[in-house]
């Protein structure tokens, strides 16, 4: 699993874009999780260009007023989405990764401010949410 994860304080200027497609080519990366895009949401063509092609997916939580926003991106032969869940400052993503065998994961991308109460009712919330199953269609 080659899984990168980034706060990237805003995702708005063509200099961050292009080293995180940098990043990604360079490292070979299978999941991006971004933090704080401080956007409430990408086009489909942006998310492309900043992955590099187009044999991906992913799960936007956008931001609220220009604060956090987060993005989770996979490739489509490595990652197969069977549930997602959005919530205030966290995505929770489920699924089977592939490799020589498949093997059921739970990913969560989080973003929460420095306090520790802050944090503690992220976690709190996280714990109580069920994920969307999606349909096999």
């Amino acid at each position: 699993m080659k899984i990168i994860s980034m706060n990237i304080r805003g995702i708005g200027g063509s200099i961050k874009r292009r080293y995180l497609s940098t990043l990604i080519s360079n490292k070979q990366a299978e999941m991006l999780c971004i933090q704080e895009m401080k956007c409430s949401e990408l086009n489909k063509e942006g998310v492309f260009q900043l992955w590099g092609s187009n044999e991906i997916e992913w799960v936007e939580n956008g931001a609220n007023n220009s604060v956090g926003g987060l993005i989770t991106m996979w490739r489509k032969s490595c990652f197969q989405l069977s549930s997602f869940c959005n919530g205030r400052n966290f995505t929770i993503i489920e699924g089977l990764w592939k490799a020589d065998t498949e093997v059921s994961v739970t990913i969560v991308n989080v973003y929460s401010s420095d306090s520790l109460g802050d944090k503690k009712a992220v976690w709190e919330e996280i714990s109580k949410h069920r994920l969307v199953q999606l349909s096999k269609n």
